[in-house]
Formats: C-alpha cells, sequence, structure tokens
C-alpha cells in the first residue's frame, strides 16, 4: 500500500508542476492554489517518504535480486536533477538575471516531463508490458515545450522580448520609481489618458467586457493589446477594475496617480500597473505603422546595482549610481524611433484582426495630408510636434526646461499630456491637461458663412488637425455645426444642432462623423468591431473645406443675424448613458465649441 501510495505521489507532484506550464493556460485562480500546493507536498513527499522508498526499492531489486534497470537509473537521476532544481527555484528564485535560476527553471520544467515519461516506463517496463511506444509517445508530447514567449496571441501584433521566455510582474518597473528623478514628467503622465487607459477608464472597461461578452472573452486580448499590455503579458484573461488597496477604487477621479504610489509602497513590482507606463513606451524597441499593438517590447534591459531593491535604503543607493553615469540608462530608455510616427501608428491604427477591416486610421491619413512633408520641415509635422508640444494661449509655445531634475535644459520639452481629443476624462482629474487639449482642439478648425438665393452655406475647413476632423474612434466622436438664424427683431426663423431633452443631438443635424454598418447596412452602435459596411464619413480630411448648406424658411427677409458653432463632444449622450448603468457616478461629457463665426446679413 505504501509503495502504491509513493507512486501516486510523485506522478501527482510531477503533474501539478507540469500543469503550472504555460500552453495549458491555467487561471491565475487556480495557479495561486496549485503553485505553494506542488512546492510544499514536493518538500513534505521528498522529505517523509521518497528517500526511504528510493533506499528500500534500490536495496530490494539491486541489491537483494540483482536487478540491473539502466531505466530505473535514469529514473533516479532525473528525480535528483528536478528535486535539486527546484529547492534552487524555491531558496533562490529565477529572477532573470541568474545563470543558475534560469538552468534550474528549464531543467526543471524538462525534468518533469522526462520524469513523468521514465516513470511510466519504469512502471509498465516493471510489469512486462511493451512499455516503448506508450512511453515514447508521452516523452513526444510532453518534452519538447518552448521557451520563445515572445507573440502575446494572434489577436495582436504585439511582441515582447524576454532572455528566459518567461513574464513576470516584476519585470514591469512600476511607473512610481520613475517619479523620484522625473517629478514633473510623472505628474504630467500621471493624470493623462495614457496613464489611465484600463481599468480607471469606464468607457473602455465597458467596451473591453462588452466584447468579451459578445464575442468571447479571447477577444478582450484585441482591446488589451493597446490599453493594458502589462497585464496582457502576463497572461490575464481580461481588465480588472482599479484597486485601492482591497476595494475597487475610483481612479478616474484621482489625480498625481495615489493609487500608483501606495501600491508600489507597499508592494513593490509585484502588483502590475494598467495601461500604457514608462516601460510600455519607452522599452519599444521596434515599431510598425500597421496598428493593433504592432511594436516590439524588450522588458531586458542593463540595470544599476540595487535598481530592483525592494528597500527604499537600496533604491537611494541605485539611484545615486544612475544620477552620477546615467548614460547606460538614457540610453535605455530613449530611440529615435520614438520622434517617429510610425511608433505611434501602432496602436493608433486600428483593424479587425479577424478580417482585417480597417477601423481607425489616423495614421494613413496623416501620412496622406500636407503635414507629412520631411522634405520641408517647415511644413512637417509628426505625431509628437502637436501632440506632445506645450500649448500657451492658444498657440503651440514649446517649453524650455529639463526632463529630468536637475537636468540639462532643453528648449522644448516633449509634454507628457498626451493631448488630443478626450479633454473630458483628463480634465475629471486635472484641469491643466483639459486646457492643454482644448487648446488644441480648438487650433483644428474655421468657419465662415454666406447666404445665397435663400441658402446658408457654412465652410467647416480643417486647418490645423494632420489627420481627419474627427479621426480616432470617430464613430464615438460627436462634430457638428449649432446654427442660429434670427431677423432683426432676434427672432428665431431657424436653428439647427441643438440638443434635446436626453441630451442626444436633434436629428437632422449635420455631423461630421463616420457610421459603422454591419452586413445587413445597420448600424452596429457600441458594436463597432461589428462594422462590415460604411454607412457614412462626414469627416474633414487635413487642409479641406467642407461646405453644409441650410435652406432658410421661405419667404425669409434680409437684416438677418446669423450665429454657427462648431461643437465637439468626445461621447454621444447615449453612450455615457451606457456606461453610466454601469458607473452610475460618471459625469456627462461637456459640449465643447472648437469655434464660431457671427455675422450680419443686410
Amino acid at each position: 500500500m505504501r509503495r502504491v501510495f509513493v507512486k501516486i505521489a510523485l506522478f501527482a507532484m510531477s503533474l501539478s508542476g507540469i500543469f503550472m506550464y504555460a500552453p495549458f493556460g491555467l487561471s491565475w485562480e487556480n495557479f495561486r492554489v496549485v503553485q505553494p500546493l506542488h512546492i510544499v507536498g514536493s518538500i513534505l513527499i521528498m522529505l517523509f517518504f521518497m528517500n526511504s522508498f528510493i533506499y528500500r526499492h534500490i536495496r530490494r531489486y539491486f541489491f537483494i535480486k540483482k536487478i540491473n534497470s539502466p531505466d530505473g537509473w535514469f529514473l533516479l537521476l532525473a528525480f535528483i536533477l528536478v528535486t535539486l532544481s527546484g529547492l534552487y527555484l524555491f531558496l533562490v528564485g529565477n529572477r532573470g538575471g541568474d545563470i543558475f535560476g534560469i538552468i534550474s527553471f528549464n531543467i526543471h520544467l524538462f525534468g518533469s516531463f522526462v520524469l513523468a515519461a521514465l516513470f511510466l516506463w519504469h512502471i509498465i517496463k516493471a510489469k512486462r508490458q511493451n512499455a516503448q511506444p506508450l512511453a515514447l509517445f508521452v516523452a513526444i508530447l510532453f518534452s519538447y515545450p518552448s521557451v520563445s514567449y515572445s507573440k502575446i496571441t494572434e489577436l495582436s501584433l504585439l511582441e515582447i522580448e524576454k532572455k528566459t521566455g518567461v513574464y513576470h510582474s516584476e519585470d514591469w518597473t512600476s511607473s512610481a520609481k520613475c517619479k523620484s528623478c522625473h517629478s514633473e514628467i510623472f505628474k504630467q503622465w500621471s493624470n493623462s489618458n495614457h496613464k489611465h487607459m484600463a481599468g480607471s477608464n469606464p468607457y473602455y472597461m465597458v467596451m473591453e467586457t462588452l466584447a468579451g461578452e459578445v464575442e468571447g472573452q479571447e477577444f478582450r486580448k484585441w482591446c488589451m493589446s493597446c490599453h493594458n499590455p502589462s497585464a496582457l503579458s502576463l497572461g490575464h484573461p481580461k481588465t480588472t477594475h482599479a484597486m485601492d488597496g482591497n476595494l475597487v477604487g475610483n481612479e478616474h477621479f484621482e489625480s498625481g496617480a495615489k493609487t500608483l504610489l501606495n501600491d508600489f509602497k507597499e508592494h513593490g513590482n509585484f502588483r502590475v500597473e494598467e495601461g500604457v507606463s514608462c516601460i510600455t513606451c519607452h522599452q519599444i524597441k521596434e515599431a510598425k505603422s500597421k496598428g493593433n499593438a504592432s511594436f516590439t517590447l524588450s522588458l531586458d534591459r542593463e540595470k544599476y546595482l540595487l535598481e530592483d531593491s525592494k528597500y527604499d535604503l537600496g533604491r537611494w543607493f541605485s539611484e545615486k549610481l544612475i544620477n552620477a553615469n546615467p548614460k547606460v540608462h538614457k540610453e535605455s530608455y530613449s530611440k529615435e524611433l520614438y520622434k517617429e510616427s510610425r511608433y505611434c501608428a501602432s496602436c493608433h491604427d486600428e483593424f479587425h484582426p479577424q478580417n482585417g477591416i480597417k477601423i481607425v486610421s489616423t495614421f494613413q491619413e496623416w501620412e496622406k495630408s500636407p503635414f507629412n512633408n520631411p522634405k520641408d520641415k517647415t511644413k512637417h509635422k509628426s505625431c509628437i510636434d502637436c501632440h506632445m508640444t506645450y500649448m500657451k494661449d492658444g498657440k503651440f509655445a514649446p517649453l524650455r526646461g529639463t526632463s529630468t531634475d536637475g537636468g540639462v535644459i532643453k528648449d522644448d520639452v516633449k509634454v507628457h499630456y498626451f493631448a488630443g481629443s478626450n479633454h473630458f476624462l483628463a480634465g475629471l482629474r486635472d484641469k491643466v491637461h483639459e486646457e492643454q487639449t482644448l487648446q488644441l482642439l480648438r487650433t483644428s478648425a474655421k468657419l465662415d458663412v454666406a447666404i445665397k438665393d435663400g441658402v446658408l452655406e457654412v465652410g467647416v475647413k480643417n486647418v490645423g488637425a494632420g489627420h481627419h476632423l474627427p479621426t480616432g474612434v470617430a464613430d464615438f466622436r460627436e462634430m457638428w455645426l449649432e446654427v442660429e438664424v434670427k431677423d432683426k427683431d432676434k427672432k428665431l426663423i431657424f436653428s439647427s444642432g441643438k440638443l434635446k431633452s436626453d441630451g442626444n443631438i436633434e436629428e437632422g443635424s449635420r455631423l461630421f462623423q463616420k457610421v459603422f454598418g454591419d452586413e445587413n447596412s445597420k448600424p452596429v452602435g457600441l458594436l463597432f468591431w461589428k462594422y462590415k459596411t460604411l454607412l457614412s464619413d462626414t469627416r474633414i480630411p487635413a487642409g479641406e473645406r467642407r461646405v453644409e448648406k441650410f435652406e432658410l424658411p421661405k419667404g425669409t427677409k434680409k437684416f438677418l443675424h446669423v450665429n454657427v458653432k462648431l461643437n465637439f463632444r468626445i461621447y454621444p449622450q447615449w453612450v455615457t448613458d451606457a456606461v453610466k448603468k454601469v458607473f452610475p457616478v460618471l459625469l456627462d461629457p461637456n459640449v465643447v465649441e472648437l469655434a464660431s463665426v457671427q455675422k450680419e446679413f443686410k
């Protein structure tokens, strides 16, 4: 009975280790139970059962019965190697920079498969059955695991290079570490939409959850590759809500990344951060303009002594070493690639991962625009020239200062507000962010009006955006004309583009947007990934002018006062209403006036 128990225990010990192997897709909830059971169980089995069993087994068959079984000795050798490598991993670990840890990891991993195969072979052969075919099958099935984990998922183009082939939250250095030397840049980033791209973005959380429910949970990875790449690389199947300790946080109102800083203080790098972190952007080695996270990250870099220390004194000492000779540090975090627009295009273009239909084409729009003119430096503008340049009084005003505390003075510090179109969510945390974005938005368009034969003509010209206006997820952006025409007595005789009582824009208004349809040409609504046919695209390409015509009531006399506004709202009211069912504390996005014109016709 004892021998049967030991054999079962040995096999269970091997299987529990094998099931933790990544291709088996063991969920974190199960992994965190299996791992300690595997470690503790293996130690207990080895101490109280295995040693005495092996001694008696060898004595009985080799010394007494004079049976010399080569596969038995191989089994013993495999068991010793797996045991020793397991002890090393438990007591010392495999942190990526220790060659013995890497060797131990591979011995323990490969050895477990070999041990299971030899164990089956040895048992069945002892029963005088033909073990070779079964053992060979087991060996082929289990003994060729790949240690290359570079491609995260077929739903995106994201690749991560790692010498050990294994990813851990510790590999994703927390952005909180960057604050001590880059305090102003950290402050800007901490309230930006890049930082709050996932768990603290209520709109994103609703959309990822909806995508998972409609298309299957695996489909979430398409979203996560750009919005939450660190979690995706660690095998997390979905984005989780931002946490405040052990409670669900409310980070979309939080400024200064307080939760992140507290997490780092308590947990170090162990608790992976959400969104687009410092590491995400500053460890990109290569980027392509295809979209869908078409970039390659490297989680391996040259680290200074005690850089990963868990103690304040160790981290302080490491920072002093970096500051004393920062060359390696600077080279590992900054590359010429980061100035190129294809760097941004790797996420700011987007296509359906299964049918290839283009959903977002911001980079392609820029490529065809007059802003893409590298032969004339006075006209050429890349993504960062607009979206990472400081603005003051409605104009680009390159910020003179330092990106590193006490560092070299630069004439144009690239700010990390990441001004774009989403002034609303950034504004919930910091009004400076909101104002930077609003200033940029208001450089985008100019209006003109005329009346010809009883028809009001409104010209809208895209003068400032290096892409279509609007761009991005343009099916979820609202840009429209609000028109009022009054007679000489200030009596309203015509209007368009007003908001209804429920907050939605009235029917018949002139909007500049894309409208996606499914295969039956029906609007897809929230399910933008169902896009098969383009129902309409009234956006304005860079440098172009669009004329919208409004027929005035018959009999309209002269002496008219015309007031036209170009309005913008980051999310339609019907989208916000859907999100508020999950996040009832969310406020409604405000309507922003981008441009206006008033004119009297006599």
